[in-house]
């Protein structure tokens, strides 16, 4: 077992716990250690497998942050919408089409469409997702997005 995943778990747990005290930290040690020997067999630990897993960290930090921002963006332009005086939304549906291949993936599509506020995924049948949006230009976007863009990329390197 590698030590550095049971020190990034006791910190995470430190994070999570909102106080530092040695009972907290004991406990978040004695947490670490048993998950860290459950995932033993799941942890890749030679060169080839490491460097994969860092460069799949890359592309998870860089989807989780375009859709922090895609959500502050959304959130901005529905609270423009709900506070103006004249309610600006023609409410459509469309089905897009995705090149993603893995459900995985495309449920994560999926879910990320959902999470930006004004719009919602209705359906998801094989390649096709079905979109209602509170403005239509909101689906135009939609049809070549970076998320698709980024899980693509995820999608080549489980490939490779």
């Amino acid at each position: 077992m590698k030590i550095w995943h049971s020190i990034v778990l006791v910190l995470f747990w430190i994070i999570l716990s909102e106080s530092f005290s040695i009972e907290r930290v004991c406990i978040g040690i004695i947490i670490a250690y048993i998950i860290s020997k459950f995932n033993e067999d799941l942890l890749e630990y030679n060169n080839k497998k490491l460097r994969w897993n860092v460069n799949k960290i890359t592309i998870f930090f860089r989807y989780l942050w375009l859709l922090i921002i895609e959500i502050f963006k959304s959130c901005i332009n529905v609270a423009r919408i709900v506070l103006s005086p004249k309610m600006k939304i023609s409410p459509s549906t469309c089905t897009i089409e995705t090149k993603l291949k893995s459900n995985f993936l495309r449920t994560v599509l999926a879910n990320s469409i959902t999470l930006t506020p004004g719009t919602l995924t209705l359906f998801v049948d094989d390649n096709k997702i079905t979109i209602h949006s509170l403005q239509e230009e909101n689906l135009k976007d939609l049809e070549d997005s970076s998320f698709e863009k980024i899980l693509l990329k995820v999608e080549e390197d489980v490939n490779e």
